[in-house]
């Protein structure tokens, strides 16, 4: 027993002595780059900060709350994993958005890959560089101001909603509108179409999609931890989806080669015959495409229930009009919508947090020292987090009243390119910002000409459920009253 005891302390002491040692070669590290530490967060669950960890992906406002108490810049230091910086100093955002220092790769590539490969989304350098490049032509401006598919996907979703005013969520709704404008959009098919025989039908595609990209989130939030639980599930999902879309994939590659479309898969098949890698992008482009917009309106819709004067100014500047006011070009114009969309991406950001790994020793500018200016070293592996949902919420830029919902306030504010971060920024900023706004703006025009009053029927407060986006975790149930259609 005595033996016991005696080798259990020299385990206990052996594992103090390299605890302290590797925070002395830290600190040394550090000065010698001439920079100083930030503040210090100590999560409860000291070895790796678990808890702090879970806190930071499923309560939205976590870190807004610890900025407020540490300041702009501040780290959470556990003993067995390296330092999370936590920041939202706009030297630092810049940084991190800009260079090379900063990447994805390491965080989400293991856990994303088996599912949607190499792309845009999983990795860093000349492989994220060429996979944009791709995309890009797909979202010129020509190509995305043809409205007619979602036209109809918008006629499909008044017919569905309810007419005698009873509780209905438009999230699941948006949802699959606009995975199906985003399958037409990417895949030249709509789930109506019955000219082909995918081996599975839309429905069942689309399910194991979601099914897939929700394990994929699990993976990377779990890290390594992931690996001692079933396989099994995940792998028949992956399969299932990568099934319907080769599906299509080899059927562009035998019939398109030399003739460009405008769907993403004809447009990548005059490019590359490799379809893991066509499927890839496309898989990317999907999980980009379809959940930014529809949450976009969610968060939207949700907010303009309960504040029904906005909805009122809507109505009036569509209702009655002429369809020419609903084309891409006139839309982007439209100040109201702009303003009503960029306060909801305000409020409710759909990327609350970004997260970012050290790829080589580095700097960054501020966030040092007691008053937070001095620069500070960063260790190869370590995270950086940007918290996008407290950076909406500084008073300086955005005014005292930093929890309403006042889209005219941006009549007046002119937030600096790091101070707004509704699409990102630098490098990485959406490719599909304009995409999105477009789409977003025509839903809005649409609804409101054909809906009297959106009236609120949840009195829960905005919640955010993060995944690769943040939605709202409580929906947007609403009643509807229609005045035509």
């Amino acid at each position: 027993m005595g033996h016991k005891l005696n080798t259990g302390l020299v385990g206990l002491a052996l594992l103090a002595f390299l605890l302290f040692h590797r925070q002395r070669q830290r600190t040394a590290s550090v000065q010698s780059h001439g920079c100083e530490q930030a503040v210090i967060h100590r999560p409860k669950e000291p070895f790796s900060g678990f808890d702090f960890q879970m806190r930071m992906y499923t309560e939205i406002p976590f870190l807004y709350n610890l900025h407020r108490r540490y300041g702009n810049t501040y780290q959470v230091h556990s003993w067995v994993s390296l330092p999370t910086v936590c920041t939202i100093s706009l030297e630092n955002i810049r940084t991190i958005n800009t260079s090379k220092d900063f990447g994805v790769a390491p965080m989400r590539l293991p856990g994303m890959e088996y599912f949607c490969g190499r792309g845009f989304i999983t990795t860093d350098g000349d492989t994220w560089s060429h996979s944009r490049k791709l995309l890009k032509p797909s979202l010129d401006f020509n190509n995305i101001r043809d409205l007619s598919v979602l036209e109809r996907e918008v006629d499909a979703l008044l017919k569905r909603l309810p007419k005698d005013g009873s509780t209905v969520d438009l999230q699941p709704l948006l949802y699959g509108m606009f995975l199906n404008s985003a399958l037409h959009f990417i895949l030249g098919v709509h789930p109506s179409d019955k000219s082909s025989s995918p081996p599975l039908t839309p429905d069942q595609f689309f399910n194991s999609f979601h099914d897939a990209l929700v394990y994929s989130m699990f993976r990377v939030m779990l890290g390594r931890a992931w690996n001692i639980l079933p396989q099994g599930k995940y792998i028949s999902t992956c399969a299932a989806a990568h099934g319907f879309l080769d599906y299509y994939i080899n059927q562009a590659l035998a019939e398109n080669h030399g003739r460009k479309n405008k769907s993403l898969i004809q447009a990548l098949s005059v490019q590359t015959d490799y379809l893991v890698f066509i499927r890839s992008q496309i898989i990317q482009a999907m999980m980009a495409a379809q959940d930014t917009t529809s949450e976009l309106l969610t968060n939207a819709l949700f907010l303009l229930s309960r504040h029904p004067r906005y909805w009122e100014l809507l109505r009036a500047e569509f209702v009655g009009k002429s369809e020419e006011t609903l084309l891409a070009e006139n839309l982007i114009t439209s100040k109201l919508i702009e303003n009503i969309l960029h306060e909801t991406l305000r409020l409710h950001p759909i990327f609350p947090l970004v997260g970012r790994v050290v790829l080589r020793d580095t700097t960054l500018p501020v966030g040092g020292g007691p008053y937070h200016g001095r620069p500070m070293f960063l260790q190869k592996g370590s995270m950086v987090v940007m918290s996008y949902y407290a950076l909406h919420r500084n008073p300086k830029v955005f005014g005292d009243d930093v929890e309403a919902f006042r889209p005219e306030r941006w009549n007046s504010i002119k937030p600096a390119q790091w101070e707004f971060m509704g699409f990102g920024g630098g490098s990485r900023a959406c490719l599909g910002q304009q995409k999105a706004m477009i789409e977003a703006s025509y839903v809005l025009a649409r609804l409101a000409r054909a809906i009297g009053k959106l009236e609120s029927r949840d009195k829960q407060d905005w919640k955010g459920a993060l995944k690769l986006t943040c939605k709202s975790a409580n929906g947007c149930k609403v009643a509807v009253h229609f005045t035509q259609y």
